[in-house]
């Protein structure tokens, strides 16, 4: 009488024996992606936002997210040969709750970044592009500024003195403040702070809340051109948002 064997591959393991099922690297990698993601949030409320800032976070939370349902998908594809299903899908869910919190710390940094009662201005388009008129008359929209109340972010010019400063220089851009490059006038802004208040030189962006004016006999600055346009400010931090 013929006999029929089983094939090996039909034979289910005996009770309690360990089945190994590797798990594909793409599914740590993701869950890692996404652990990294969600610091993203954090560095913002700490640090601030900046084009740069933002893609590069949201470059985290999408490598996340598509390394999961790759991974995934690889997984579903090999019908169990593969475990990590959980792994990766942490990853996929990480990655999109850091990239919604992302946007909402930015939309809470952007709208708070602004004192109420001030206007924000641009320093490179609403100042310096404008230049000087004819015969160096001022541009008519910045002499339309003066003695309103603007916010304006800027780079402090660095001096010799660091901390305790009562007033100071803010430039355009961190090239001017920081490689000896002398600024043209019109890409500076003298800043006086109230009798008795100092602030210390922050290296990032600073802000700065005020009244602009666009004379400025007050000017303290040791710089080779007096800056001619000045701010009495109200309020001076470090900003927050970049753009």
């Amino acid at each position: 009488m013929a006999q029929t064997l089983s094939s090996p591959s039909a034979t289910p393991p005996p009770p309690g024996e360990f089945v190994y099922q590797p798990i594909p690297a793409s599914a740590p990698l993701s869950a890692g992606a996404g652990a990294l993601a969600c610091l993203g949030p954090i560095w913002h409320l700490a640090e601030g936002v900046s084009p740069l800032s933002i893609v590069a976070w949201t470059f985290v939370c999408l490598a996340a997210g598509i390394l999961g349902l790759l991974t995934l998908s690889k997984i579903r594809k090999t019908e169990g040969a593969f475990s990590g299903t959980k792994t990766a899908s942490t990853g996929v869910v990480l990655g999109g709750v850091a990239a919604l919190c992302n946007i909402g710390v930015t939309a809470l940094l952007v709208t708070t970044e602004v004192p109420e009662g001030f206007r924000s201005v641009n320093f490179t388009t609403d100042i310096s592009q404008k230049g000087f008129g004819e015969q160096n008359e001022l541009h008519p929209e910045i002499a339309a500024m003066n003695g309103k109340k603007i916010y304006l972010r800027g780079f402090m010019y660095r001096g010799k003195q660091r901390l305790g400063l009562n007033s100071f220089v803010i430039v355009k851009d961190n090239q001017q403040c920081c490689f000896g490059r002398q600024p043209n006038q019109s890409d500076m802004v003298e800043v006086f702070l109230p009798a008795g208040e100092t602030f210390d030189l922050e290296l990032g962006l600073t802000g700065v809340a005020g009244t602009f004016r666009t004379s400025n006999t007050r000017s303290r600055s040791q710089l080779q051109f007096r800056p001619i346009y000045r701010i009495d400010a109200e309020l001076c931090k470090r900003a927050k948002v970049g753009f």
